[in-house]
């Protein structure tokens, strides 16, 4: 058992869980609009072709996590891409996605894991994706409005 499956088994018990791929968008859309984080900036659901499987939130921690059948990836740019693993956890609180694990980002040859992004730094208008190598980008929400187009 990886240790994402292990973070999650330790998640489930409190948890409230849903299956079903337009259930399981739903539901993340949802908790995304609740923590003001503008649907835009994480498109795992957007993706063309994802068929998410469950989709869990642990209120109690603020743990959620996505799975899908199979990894996917969303073109953001020219030279910027966003890798999605199977399995997606990471904590949620306003405006700020913690600890991330299975998503990673690639700008032009550089792929690195992305573990946080945070919405509105510097200001209100700008995302920071924050990669595990400690490096990080800041970009207007409106990158990301238009990749979600």
């Amino acid at each position: 058992m990886s240790a994402t499956a292990k973070q999650i088994e330790a998640q489930r018990e409190n948890a409230e869980i849903h299956h079903g791929s337009a259930a399981c968008r739903q539901k993340f859309l949802e908790l995304l609009e609740e923590f003001s984080v503008p649907l835009c900036v994480f498109l795992m659901t957007e993706v063309e072709g994802a068929e998410l499987v469950e989709f869990g939130f642990n209120r109690a921690t603020g743990f959620f996590w996505l799975r899908q059948k199979a990894k996917t990836q969303r073109k953001m740019s020219k030279t910027s891409t966003l890798y999605y693993d199977v399995e997606v956890t990471g904590f949620i609180e306003e405006r700020r996605l913690s600890q991330i694990v299975g998503v990673k980002g690639k700008e032009l040859l550089v792929k690195l894991p992305i573990c946080e992004i945070i919405v509105g730094y510097p200001t209100a208008d700008k995302v920071k994706c924050v990669a595990a190598a400690g490096m990080s980008r800041v970009s207007p929400l409106t990158d990301y409005q238009n990749a979600a187009k």
